[in-house]
C-alpha cells in the first residue's frame, strides 16, 4: 500500500473519531441534563410534598375568605395564620438549600384563574398567576412534577403538592419551583465532570482505534513488503534451480547420448566410467530434489515434529563416526567434548541427526590438512547447548549475513546445492532453538544452537 494512501486512511479515521466524539459530547451534555432535571424536580417534588402536609388547609382557607383580593396584601401579611405558613415555607426553603420560590397557589372559583396566595419571596396577597396555568389545571388538586415550563422571567421546573382540610379536601396546592438557570448552575459541574469522564474514554477508544488502524495498515505494508520478496525469492529459486540442474542434466544426457551412438566402438572400460560419471550425476540431482522437498516441508511447516528423548550426546558420536573415515583421509582431527554426565533433550532425533550431518560436513568439506573439528555439548541455563567448531578457512564478513540463505555458497567453489545450512535454519526454528555462527576468515568458525532438556 502506498504511503499517501495510508495517510489518507488515517486521516479519514482521525476525522471519523473526531466527529464521534463531537456528536457523543453533545449528545451526552443534554442527555446528562435530561438526567439532573428528572433528580432535581423529584427533589422539589418531596419539598412540595413535605411542606403541604405540615400546612393547615382551614386557616388556609380562612385567609381566602377573610382576605379575599389582593387589595388587602399589607392586612394578611398581619395575620399569625399567614405568618405561620410564611414561617413554614421559608424554613424548608432554607433547610433545602435550593434557590427555590415556594407559594401556595388557589383556584378562583368564579373566573378558573390561578392566583397566588403565601409566597416566600414575599409577592402581593391573591395576585394571579401569569404563567404556568396549564401545567397548574393539570396538576391541580392531584400534585406532582410538573417539569419544565416557559414562564414570564424564563423557564422554570416546578411541582405541586395539594393542601388539604381538615375533611380531607383539597383547597390549594404548595407550589415549588426553580428557575433553569439556577438548576443548571448547580448541576453543571457534576454534568461537565461526567461529560469530561465520557470524553475521556471516547478519547483512549478512539485512540486504541487510531493505533489499530495504523498497525494493522502497517501489517498490510508488511504482508505486501514479503509478497515482493517472496516473489523474488520464486524467482531466485527458479534460477537458481535451472543452473544446478542444468549441468548434471547436460552430463547425464551427453554420456547417454554417447554410449547410444558409440555402443560398439567403446570398449568395457570407457563404457563403465562414462556410467560411473552418469550415475555420480543423477545422485547429484537426487540429492538435489530431496534437499528442495525437504526445506519446502519444514519452511511451509507441514513437516510435523516427532518429538522424544534422547541424548544428543550419543548422537554426536554417531555422527562424528559416520565422518570419521573423510576426516582421516584429509588428515582432519575430529572429537567430541562433553562432559561425563548430560542431561536428555526433547526433539525430533531425525531432525537434531540432519542438522548435526549438516554441520559437521560442511566443518569436514571446509577443513584442510591439519585442522581440528570440535563437538562441544554442555548444560547451561537449563538447556543443551551444542557447538560444532573447527580452524579451517573461515567465512568472510560480507558471507555471514547470507550464510543460511538458501542456495547462497558464497565464493566458495566447493561442492553442494547450497541449501545445508537452510535446511539448518528451518529445523532449529521448529525446535525454537537459538543458533549463532561466529567466524574469522582464515582462522576458523563456530556453530552453536541450544536444546530443550
Amino acid at each position: 500500500m502506498k504511503q499517501t494512501s495510508t495517510n489518507r486512511i488515517l486521516f479519514y479515521t482521525m476525522l471519523a473519531i473526531t466527529a464521534i466524539a463531537t456528536y457523543i459530547t453533545i449528545n451526552s451534555y443534554y442527555t446528562q441534563v435530561a438526567i439532573y432535571q428528572e433528580k432535581e424536580l423529584f427533589k422539589l417534588d418531596c419539598i412540595a410534598n413535605a411542606v403541604a402536609y405540615n400546612i393547615s388547609g382551614d386557616e388556609h382557607s380562612r385567609l381566602i375568605s377573610q382576605f379575599p383580593n389582593s387589595d388587602l396584601t399589607n392586612k394578611v401579611k398581619e395575620d399569625s395564620a399567614y405568618k405561620m405558613i410564611l414561617m413554614q415555607i421559608s424554613m424548608a426553603k432554607m433547610m433545602t438549600k435550593i434557590p427555590s420560590e415556594i407559594s401556595t397557589v388557589i383556584k378562583d372559583s368564579v373566573s378558573g384563574k390561578f392566583k397566588q396566595a403565601i409566597s416566600t419571596d414575599d409577592h402581593d396577597w391573591l395576585i394571579e398567576l401569569s404563567h404556568g396555568a396549564k401545567a397548574l389545571d393539570t396538576m391541580y388538586g392531584k400534585g406532582g412534577m410538573i417539569g419544565l415550563y416557559e414562564s414570564s422571567d424564563g423557564y422554570r421546573l416546578g411541582a405541586l403538592s395539594p393542601v388539604f382540610n381538615d375533611e380531607g379536601k383539597a383547597v390549594g396546592v404548595l407550589q415549588v419551583e426553580e428557575t433553569f438557570d439556577s438548576f443548571i448552575n448547580q448541576a453543571k459541574n457534576q454534568i461537565y465532570f461526567n461529560i469530561l469522564i465520557s470524553l475521556a474514554f471516547i478519547l483512549l477508544i478512539g485512540i486504541l482505534m487510531f493505533f489499530s488502524v495504523k498497525s494493522i495498515l502497517k501489517r498490510i505494508d508488511k504482508l505486501n513488503q514479503e509478497k515482493q520478496e517472496l516473489e523474488q525469492m520464486r524467482r531466485e529459486l527458479v534460477a537458481n534451480v535451472s543452473h544446478d540442474l542444468r549441468t548434471p542434466l547436460a552430463s547425464i544426457h551427453g554420456y547417454i547420448e554417447t554410449l547410444l551412438m558409440k555402443k560398439d566402438s567403446l570398449d568395457e572400460e570407457t563404457k563403465e566410467k562414462y556410467l560411473n560419471t552418469t550415475l555420480q550425476s543423477t545422485q547429484k540431482l537426487k540429492t538435489l530434489v530431496d534437499e528442495l522437498f525437504e526445506l519446502s516441508k519444514i519452511e511451509s511447516r507441514e513437516r510435523k515434529l516427532n518429538i522424544e528423548s534422547f541424548s544428543v550426546k550419543e548422537l554426536a558420536f554417531d555422527v562424528v563416526s559416520h565422518f570419521k573415515r573423510e576426516a582421516e583421509e584429509k588428515k582432519i582431527e575430529i572429537a567430541v567434548d562433553s562432559s561425563e554426565h548430560i542431561s536428555l533433550v526433547k526433539a525430533d532425533l531425525a531432525l537434531i541427526d540432519r542438522t548435526l550431518q549438516n554441520l559437521i560436513g560442511n566443518a569436514v568439506k571446509y577443513c584442510t590438512e591439519g585442522d581440528k573439528i570440535n563437538v562441544g555439548i554442555r548444560e547451561a541455563n537449563g538447556k543443551i547447548v551444542v557447538s560444532i567448531s573447527d580452524t579451517g578457512s573461515g567465512i568472510s564478513e560480507e558471507d555471514l549475513p547470507h550464510l543460511f540463505d538458501r542456495f547462497f555458497k558464497g565464493k566458495s567453489s566447493k561442492p553442494g546445492t547450497g541449501l545445508g545450512l537452510a535446511i539448518v535454519k528451518g529445523i532449529l526454528e521448529l525446535h525454537d532453538s537459538e543458533y549463532k555462527v561466529e567466524s574469522k576468515l582464515g582462522e576458523g568458525t563456530r556453530f552453536t544452537f541450544t536444546l530443550n532438556i
